[in-house]
């Protein structure tokens, strides 16, 4: 995970984490997600959850900060290659939540993936590729 900071967003010190980590073009603004931080399942749903971020400030990949807070609906996005060694950027959707797990203490807040509609190429669930919307 990227390294928080403090940050002063609308006249208040809070803490801000830099995750825009894109090579390539998206779809719309996503805010990165590091797809190997994959921590729990809920309990529920079975979907998946990852860890997301140890601030409450954080920039998606069009340059802008978004608040977290429980509950906030989000769009994801890691960096990817396709066979052929071209960019093909994994994206999820998903829901923001606090981090109820103690063995992560740095962290703050988890997502939890929600499933999607727009896949018809690969078969995933949670997770669609940029050229599964070209």
């Amino acid at each position: 995970m990227a390294q928080a900071y403090p940050y002063p967003y609308k006249g208040q010190l809070r803490t801000k984490q830099n995750k825009c980590r894109n090579t390539g073009p998206l779809d719309k603004p996503r805010i990165w997600l590091d797809f190997n931080e994959l921590c729990d399942t809920d309990m529920d749903t079975k979907a998946p959850i990852y860890l997301f971020s140890q601030a409450d400030i954080v920039n998606d990949s069009g340059g802008n900060d978004v608040e977290l807070y429980d509950g906030i609906n989000v769009s994801v996005f890691d960096d990817d290659l396709d066979i052929s060694g071209m960019p093909d950027a994994i994206l999820a959707d998903g829901v923001v939540i606090g981090n109820y797990l103690a063995q992560y203490p740095q962290v703050k807040w988890l997502i939890r993936l929600v499933k999607h509609q727009k896949n018809v190429k690969s078969g995933e669930e949670y997770v669609y590729w940029m050229s599964d919307l070209l």
